[in-house]
């Protein structure tokens, strides 16, 4: 079916000579819609126009994106044409493209509601001395790269290198220009240029995480698509939110299938890392450390495995990883399968995660400072648990219910809850002797009211009195920087942690020196040097603080009047009443206090670590 036209005939009554009288009449409405068009030219304003050494096309692109009008040239001539610089204010369209077209050749013509830019005949066109400027792009190793764009930039005039990483590119003859730099797989540079006579050469570095994210496996790179088994790659992005004080905390809740627990609370001290579950009964489960190509094989302290992995201090020295600062992190690759043992063999059967360090990128001096701060708030004693005289008291209700009766009748077991049941069945004399001490003598009934009545006068707040308020800050300097043939990167870093418990710190010192040197298109140098301290201190207690502040009971004080330490009489001793076979021979003399334990016993741990390597790679293809 036939679409009916809308549009309408204009029927002009001609009278006399028909022919003069209809072009007449053409000629009339050409003008005047030719007049109309540049009337609105001329009558639409800018309120302000500014650019600063743009070429025509920048210019024109302005003006559409200000007026909304179409506008009709040829980009690659205008591009070439002139630098302008404007800064007009409440100015005609008109005006505008007359200062724009000024002396460049070009001028404007109204076709058809459009504007088109065309040359002026018989006027040369002004246009930008051009030199040819050379260059080649290689990689990291000194291999030649093919297909890497090379733009001048803010403009899209470039070329591409060619297979033997070669380009020459006709750029405007002025005081300088940037070049951008970019390939699939590399970090985009950008290098200010100057001297344009001289050849350039520029090195570009791998970026990890780009597209097909990069598996680094310490012998070697690849792409996640191309490796053989299960990986996980996490970049400094990942990082950027988190204080983590040691590596193995950042990698919590980031990866499927890694699962990172704490041990313990105490500052500095290593975290559980299991990698797909426990695959092993007897061996060793902990996953291989790779840092920067090179397994660690941190000797183990020579105290019993099992002790070590049970949780206590000493745990910070066994994966080697502590020294490490997560600051100086670039990119962690976690290997999850058995993929890794054909790399590692049997030691990576609990998995391996390897750990890229940053390094220096040309250009200049890079100073970077970072400080963190944290404070942490001890834990509070639960509201719901009993005070002293609330405990007491539901004591006596279990001593009457359970242990009364068969207590009076003489049985060779009475059942004996807290303090309270120690003194009914007489377990506790006077002068707070145990009825197996030299000298005991029980308690007169009025003796043992007036004790009871005076433990419920005081309530002790054990979290109060074994936590505290923590500290942590962390300072990390780098500087980093370099040119095309050489680049550096030094850090040093400062940790200091105050543990939740009294007594308890860490401490951590580092340096760390990276260089990559490239005298020679074949030759290619990287060294590193690596330097920590590890301090740790800590009671040698074997309580747990949290159980005790916990399960204590209120009622015991941690003082006497006479400030010294005050026995407990019921966390060590009740078990061992109700089980009929009471000794203290393991107790002190004055019996145990978790505050002395912690006060009057210490353990430090002092680590000093330093390593460095050298790697030399010769090229031997041009």
């Amino acid at each position: 079916m036939k679409k009916k036209s809308k549009c309408r005939e204009l029927v002009i009554p001609l009278k006399g000579n028909r022919t003069f009288l209809a072009m007449k009449y053409l000629i009339i409405l050409l003008v005047a819609f030719n007049l109309n068009g540049f009337s609105v030219v001329k009558a639409q304003q800018i309120a302000e126009y500014e650019v600063e050494n743009a070429n025509l096309k920048a210019c024109i692109k302005k003006v559409e994106q200000l007026t909304g009008k179409g506008f009709l040239y040829n980009g690659n001539e205008l591009e070439r044409v002139g630098r302008v610089t404007l800064h007009l204010k409440d100015v005609g369209l008109d005006d505008l493209l007359t200062r724009i077209l000024q002396g460049s050749g070009y001028t404007y013509e109204l076709v058809n509601g459009v504007i088109a830019i065309v040359r002026m005949k018989d006027v040369p066109q002004r246009e930008v001395e051009q030199e040819r400027l050379k260059g080649r792009v290689l990689d990291a190793y000194g291999n030649a790269l093919p297909g890497v764009t090379v733009l001048i930039k803010g403009t899209n005039m470039g070329v591409v290198t060619d297979t033997a990483g070669r380009f020459t590119l006709a750029v405007p003859k002025e005081r300088e220009i940037v070049l951008a730099f970019s390939f699939v797989g590399m970090e985009k540079q950008e290098i200010k240029i100057v001297d344009f006579q001289r050849e350039i050469n520029v090195v570009m570095r791998e970026k990890a995480g780009e597209l097909e994210e990069v598996v680094i496996t310490g012998y070697g790179e690849t792409t996640k698509r191309k490796a053989a088994g299960s990986v996980a790659v996490l970049t400094k992005d990942a990082f950027e939110n988190k204080i983590p004080t040691s590596v193995d905390d950042i990698l919590q809740g980031l990866v499927a299938g890694v699962a990172v627990k704490a041990t313990s609370g105490r500052p500095g001290e290593s975290s559980k890392i299991r990698i797909r579950g426990i695959n092993t009964i007897q061996g060793d489960a902990e996953p291989l450390w790779v840092i920067d190509g090179v397994p660690l094989q941190d000797d183990l302290p020579e105290i019993d495995t099992d002790q070590i992995k049970s949780g206590n201090l000493n745990q910070i020295f066994v994966n080697g990883v502590a020294g490490i600062n997560p600051s100086d992190i670039e990119n962690v690759t976690i290997l999850k399968d058995a993929a890794a043992a054909a790399i590692y063999g049997s030691r990576a059967a609990g998995g391996v995660i390897v750990v890229t360090t940053k390094q220096g990128r040309p250009g200049k001096m890079r100073v970077n400072y970072s400080m963190s701060l944290t404070m942490g708030l001890k834990p509070q004693r639960d509201a719901n648990l009993m005070n002293s005289r609330e405990k007491l008291a539901w004591e006596q209700e279990l001593w009457d219910e359970f242990s009364a009766d068969a207590f009076a009748a003489s049985a060779p077991h009475v059942a004996v809850v807290g303090i309270t049941g120690m003194v009914r069945a007489n377990k506790l004399g006077r002068d707070g002797k145990l009825w197996t001490d030299e000298g005991f003598e029980a308690m007169s009934a009025a003796e043992q009211e007036a004790y009871l009545n005076d433990l419920a006068s005081h309530s002790t707040d054990w979290f109060d009195e074994l936590f505290r308020n923590s500290f942590e800050m962390n300072h990390h300097l780098s500087l980093s920087g370099g040119d095309q043939k050489y680049t550096y990167y030094f850090s040093m870093g400062y940790a200091s942690q105050e543990g939740l418990v009294r007594k308890t710190d860490y401490d951590r010192y580092n340096l760390n020196l990276k260089l990559h040197m490239m005298p020679s298109p074949k030759i290619t140098i990287d060294a590193t040097v690596k330097v920590s301290r590890l301090v740790s201190g800590s009671y040698s207690g074997s309580v747990d603080p949290f159980s005790y502040a916990y399960f204590a009971n209120p009622y015991e004080r941690p003082y006497n009047e006479d400030g010294s330490y005050r026995a407990d009489m019921t966390y060590q001793n009740l078990s061992a009443i109700n089980d009929g076979n009471i000794s203290t021979d393991l107790l002190p003399s004055n019996g145990f206090n978790v505050l002395r334990e912690i006060d009057e016993t210490s353990g430090k741990n002092d680590k000093m670590t330093t390593s460095g390597s050298l790697n030399l790679r010769y090229n031997i293809t041009s």
